[in-house]
């Protein structure tokens, strides 16, 4: 009963996650129609800057030398209040309880997708840009439109653990199973910079101004094997 307790709690974790990652950008939000007029004007007028710089890690060793992060995801999105707000909010309640701690990370995706969405519908796709760092951590993000920018980055990092062994009874009773296959540890980068025409903004990701680190359970479905349905009683 234990390990079918476990699994169905696994299962509604997870739906939680697909029910909250589907959220709207609030109603109460600044209008994105008004919120990027001014940076399409600005690519209009190509007054365009670069935002370049380096993802780096600490040294082994403190005479050493800083260790270069490949792979790691940076965002750049118009500025938003409500926006920052948000997600200095997810940070603020991170301590709160295990639950909240263990949602950080959906919920930082839940408000960045529903801004992008928000941004999308008013003809501001463009200026949703991203980019992934090198094998040296650098990182550059040619022809961004002047004005005020919100810097979002992110590394992951895989913990595998063992997968547990399912009961019989579980195998049988259900189809597909949830089963932790470890956790994931998700390290941001949030910064406010602004961009001038002509200018390069330059840009330090480091271990020292890390944001907030999350954790996401790691998990996949396994296929359970149902029982097969008896012989049909004669009537």
């Amino acid at each position: 009963m234990r390990g079918r307790v476990t699994a169905m709690t696994l299962l509604l974790s997870v739906l939680e996650s697909v029910v909250t990652l589907a959220g709207a950008w609030p109603a109460a939000a600044q209008d994105p129609t008004t919120l990027v007029a001014p940076y399409l004007r600005a690519r209009d007028d190509h007054d365009v800057g670069v935002v370049a710089g380096q993802v780096v890690g600490d040294p082994p060793r403190p005479s050493g030398t800083p260790v270069p992060y490949e792979g790691i995801s940076v965002m750049l999105l118009p500025y938003s209040a409500d926006l920052h707000a948000r997600l200095d909010a997810i940070k603020a309640h991170l301590r709160d309880s295990l639950k909240t701690y263990m949602e950080a990370t959906a919920e930082v995706t839940q408000a960045r997708a529903a801004y992008e969405r928000a941004l999308l519908g008013v003809g501001g796709g463009e200026l949703i840009r991203g980019e992934v760092s090198d094998a040296r951590g650098l990182v550059r993000l040619a022809d961004v439109p002047a004005g005020e920018w919100l810097l979002l980055g992110w590394r992951t990092q895989s913990h595998p653990g063992k997968v547990a062994k399912l009961r019989k009874e579980d195998a049988s009773t259900f189809r597909d199973i949830p089963v932790s296959t470890g956790y994931s540890a998700v390290s941001y980068w949030l910064m406010q910079l602004a961009v001038r025409p002509g200018e390069t903004s330059s840009v330090d990701l480091n271990d020292r101004n890390v944001w907030f680190t999350g954790i996401h359970d790691d998990a996949h479905l396994i296929e359970g094997i149902p029982k097969a349905a008896g012989p049909k009683k004669r009537r």
